[in-house]
């Protein structure tokens, strides 16, 4: 592991902080790439991105804080050191969401197009991210004698699955097949619809591997939570493509 990537003096670069950094830099470019064919301004992209951005931050923060509250009861000042690691994705995920909407109605730009154009880029930015956990030495998996097994933990030689790697290479084929997917014929929002489905379907199955929070028996947090994303998304899909067939269906 190596948390910290350079230290300037007394400046510290953590590697966690640099690799989110990165994922949102290279999120946002390919957002206003495709952004901008689709006629919709790169200022108006990036004023998103901030506020998406900033609102996935703190809700991502939250929600971990919130699975770890007995830790950061006793050490309440522990919460605000977001850039050695710590966040929950579906938690960032519920306030960027809720965040980007709003700024899109705002500034009466359609969010379900821009729920197309961004899909590809959040998958892309979080197989980045996972190269911070991976340095960071968190989000690591159980131990294993597999020789695929790292020390993936920080403090602990302990050979793992690095579902930090697993996550990443997973995302990384999201990201291409929903960009094969970006000039769709179905309706706004579909594709982020397929994202959110598709990515709850392989973050169940890093669950498998990882270290993480159980919420009974052998199901975790993270793979319920993906099963109510997964069936959400599935009902609006379905609800949607009735509702377009039955119009259709009224015109002819």
């Amino acid at each position: 592991m190596h948390p910290i990537l350079w230290q300037i003096g007394p400046v510290e670069i953590h590697a966690y902080g640099f690799f989110l950094a990165a994922a949102f830099a290279a999120g946002t470019y390919f957002t206003a790439v495709q952004a901008r064919e689709k006629g919709i301004s790169v200022e108006f992209v990036l004023d998103l991105a901030l506020v998406a951005y900033a609102a996935a931050l703190i809700g991502a923060r939250i929600g971990f804080v919130l699975l770890e509250w007995p830790y950061y009861r006793l050490y309440p000042a522990e919460i605000l050191r977001v850039s050695e690691g710590g966040l929950s994705f579906h938690g960032g995920l519920i306030l960027a969401v809720a965040a980007g909407i709003w700024f899109c109605r705002r500034r009466q730009v359609n969010p379900w197009q821009m729920a197309d154009i961004a899909a590809p880029a959040v998958p892309l930015g979080t197989a980045i991210a996972r190269m911070g956990c991976l340095l960071n030495g968190c989000c690591y998996g159980y131990v294993t004698d597999l020789p695929i097994g790292l020390p993936a933990a920080l403090g602990d030689p302990s050979p793992r699955h690095p579902t930090q790697i697993y996550a990443a290479v997973l995302n990384l084929a999201l990201f291409a097949y929903l960009y094969r997917k970006r000039d769709h014929r179905r309706f706004p929002g579909y594709l982020g619809l397929i994202y959110l489905i598709l990515y709850s379907v392989l973050r169940s199955v890093v669950e498998i591997f990882r270290e993480s929070e159980i919420l009974f028996g052998s199901i975790k947090v993270a793979q319920a939570f993906s099963v109510l994303v997964i069936i959400g998304a599935g009902l609006v899909i379905y609800a949607v493509e009735n509702r377009r067939q039955a119009r259709s269906g009224f015109t002819e």
